[in-house]
């Protein structure tokens, strides 16, 4: 029997998570006979779970989701963890080899191409954008998006990256944003969101190519690729647009 203090304690989640935890379903506490609540092994079991797929970037609602799945038994969903963690570990290995390899070119004073710089760095679909996106779109818009892209997330950056390297190779090649080529690279950007987020209309994905440039935040990720890029993307996809009105 554990406590709520003293669990919180040895997890480091807090007492109010865990009331809410408690309270959402999600994690219910037992109540003794004086009325406090506690914990037995098995809710810790459950607790380690919900902490490894919050750290995964599952919702809360959609482990409650996951653990009311009959079919899920605490196997399988451990196994599963595992294979996210071992595909995230990847992820970050790749990031300390780009940074080693950067740091040791400028050292030697040897240059790197982009795709050299930034491999395993993401085009960041940032959380801090989600809140936003979810007023202009719709929740429901936004968390049907999230659930299309779970467990796919490397493939949609992958995806993403590999569209805006080659938008920023034209940009350097001076080829003209709305040369067919990039009239192609923008209805091949839209298809992408369409696969990976959500059923973006024509008109949704012009407002989001004017916001690659009117937002600063879309404009200083997406000119990691290369300075201008965001404005040259920007330019094509409206080139798009009106090719396709």
């Amino acid at each position: 029997m554990y406590y709520v203090k003293e669990l919180s304690e040895w997890t480091g989640v807090s007492v109010r998570t865990l009331h809410h935890y408690d309270s959402i379903g999600l994690l219910p506490a037992n109540r003794s006979d004086n009325g406090y609540r506690y914990y037995t092994d098995k809710d810790l079991d459950k607790l380690q779970i919900i902490l490894a797929y919050k750290h995964l970037g599952f919702e809360l609602q959609e482990i409650k989701e996951m653990f009311a799945d009959s079919k899920d038994n605490q196997l399988t969903h451990l196994r599963r963890q595992l294979q996210l963690m071992h595909d995230e570990n990847r992820r970050i290995l790749t990031i300390i080899n780009t940074l080693e390899s950067t740091i040791l070119a400028k050292e030697r004073g040897i240059s790197m191409t982009s795709q050299e710089r930034f491999k395993g760095l993401n085009y960041d679909d940032n959380e801090e954008y989600k809140e936003e996106a979810a007023e202009k779109y719709g929740k429901e818009v936004i968390d049907t998006a999230a659930k299309k892209h779970q467990g796919k997330e490397q493939e949609m950056t992958d995806g993403f990256n590999e569209l805006f390297f080659a938008f920023a190779n034209n940009h350097s090649s001076g080829i003209s944003p709305s040369d067919s080529k990039n009239v192609e690279l923008a209805k091949a950007l839209h298809q992408h969101i369409r696969e990976y987020s959500f059923d973006c209309s024509l008109e949704v994905f012009e407002s989001i190519g004017l916001g690659y440039v009117q937002d600063e935040r879309f404009k200083k990720n997406i000119d990691q690729f290369g300075e201008g890029t965001a404005e040259y993307v920007s330019d094509a996809v409206t080139a798009y647009v009106n090719v396709n009105k």
